[in-house]
């Protein structure tokens, strides 16, 4: 029994030394039943519990010898809602309570190095125990205090011999998260309890809170991309085209924009970032394809958006870019004879005279490509006649015949690189619509006279002159 009682009391001794750390709380609750988060473990420091009366003797240290190169305040606050591990200054090594014995679990040795991490300085707060901290500062006079919650004050309770201080956190509505340490609790836990209900939480007798600075909410990292929308390529010409497209970021804003483009001759051997120049929400480029070695075909063209917090976001668009090809043509007119060439979508004919088309004639400037041009018309009393290319003329010469209809389609091992529209001025009708690539434009089986006509060429994919859906009209 001696032997027992001796094992026993040996044991009581050691954990009045210290030797053997208490283990923390996995789980409280607050008064109102909110869980309290603590750790299942401490840290294996020395220390004791800090009774009424005692006080942690300043070492003496001057202010400079609190200061760290890596310790800084900042206007925006950082919640400490984890426990601070044993290479923290703060709460261990330079903190004044830590260093007499009183270190964690304390409740003032954790709101001591608390407020010394918040502030990057030693905090000018009590050294006694935690029922002394609000009267230290009255009378002190180094910090404003009041009634009201705030970010990284120190709130303050004296409901027992020992009292009690903790540090808020975080403000969410009314409610206020605060961390903690407790002799009798755990090493760290953080409590969430109604703003106003101080009184009946932790030992009660709610004093205050002692407000160490004013500190702005964390800002959330932004980690939303930018948007981008009507990403689109514009302005085609013989000489480049334009990239265009809306960009917007609600968050942090839009830093930069950037266009990468390349062609798909010899792999990204011409890449080039173009960075864009924004205009409100409107980032656009003009690319000259004598940047990119003057190649035709298709240029790729990704669209890379960024915002100031360095989140982004992408698009593709492509763009088979060609050579302008010339297409001209000439018509031979009632009364008139052969008129001059038009080009590219002139009106070639008469309107409003009632004169008819007998003939027509087309050709290109294929750019040095493997293009060619055929079309065939369909001529009163004959029907459709055979097609022709390239100058030849279609139709009749001194007969007094009308064409009543035309159809054209481009040849050669390029033709897929671009397509040909044309409309025609019916007699009784007036312009049909736009046909495309061999279709049919015009009358047929009504009798009536073609009285002029439009030609264009264009790349392969462009929008049409106009509207396609009337293009041709036919009696049979």
């Amino acid at each position: 029994m001696k032997f027992v009682r001796s094992i026993f009391l040996c044991i009581v001794f050691a954990l009045s030394l210290g030797i053997f750390p208490s283990a923390a709380l996995a789980e409280e609750t607050t008064v109102e039943g909110a869980a309290i988060t603590g750790l299942d473990a401490q840290p294996l420091v020395e220390t004791r519990e800090m009774l009424p009366g005692d006080v942690a003797p300043d070492p003496g240290w001057p202010d400079e010898a609190y200061l760290d190169g890596s310790m800084s305040t900042s206007a925006v606050f950082s919640p400490r809602l984890t426990a601070p591990t044993t290479d923290n200054d703060y709460f261990f090594s330079k903190n004044i309570f830590y260093l007499a014995g009183y270190g964690m679990p304390n409740c003032t040795a954790y709101a001591w190095g608390r407020a010394y991490e918040i502030l990057g300085s030693k905090p000018k707060l009590s050294n006694g125990n935690a029922n002394q901290f609000w009267g230290y500062n009255q009378n002190s006079g180094a910090y404003p205090h009041g009634t009201t919650p705030k970010l990284g004050a120190i709130l303050c309770w004296d409901g027992n011999s020992y009292g009690h201080v903790a540090v808020v956190e975080k403000i969410e509505g009314n409610k206020v998260t605060v961390s903690e340490s407790s002799w009798s609790g755990s090493f760290f836990y953080t409590n969430t309890f109604t703003a106003g209900s101080e009184d009946s939480v932790s030992v009660g007798g709610f004093q205050g809170y002692i407000y160490i600075d004013d500190f702005d909410p964390a800002v959330p990292p932004d980690t939303t991309p930018p948007t981008i929308t009507n990403a689109r390529i514009t302005d085609v010409s013989d000489d480049g085209f334009t990239i265009t497209c809306d960009v917007t970021d609600t968050d942090s804003g839009i830093d930069s924009v950037y266009f990468p483009t390349w062609t798909d001759a010899n792999g990204q051997d011409d890449i080039i970032w173009h960075r864009a120049s924004i205009s409100g929400n409107t980032a656009s480029f003009r690319v000259l394809y004598s940047q990119h070695n003057n190649e035709f075909g298709t240029y790729s063209v990704h669209v890379y958006a960024y915002d100031k917090a360095g989140n982004s976001s992408a698009t593709a668009l492509s763009l088979s870019a060609q050579k302008s090809i010339t297409c001209s043509y000439q018509t031979h007119i009632q009364d008139v004879g052969w008129q001059d060439w038009k080009t590219n979508g002139q009106i070639s004919g008469t309107s409003g005279e009632s004169k008819r088309l007998e003939a027509i004639g087309i050709r290109l400037d294929n750019m040095g490509y493997d293009l060619g041009i055929e079309y065939r018309t369909h001529i009163q009393n004959i029907g459709w006649q055979d097609w022709k290319r390239n100058c030849e003329v279609s139709g009749t010469s001194n007969q007094g015949l009308r064409l009543e209809a035309i159809e054209v389609r481009l040849t050669g091992a390029d033709a897929y690189r671009y397509d040909v529209y044309y409309r025609v001025h019916a007699e009784n009708v007036g312009w049909l619509d736009w046909a495309k690539n061999g279709g049919s434009s015009g009358t047929e089986g009504f009798g009536y006279r073609l009285e002029a006509i439009e030609v264009i060429v264009v790349p392969t994919g462009s929008p049409a002159p106009g509207a396609t859906i009337r293009a041709f009209q036919s009696n049979h």
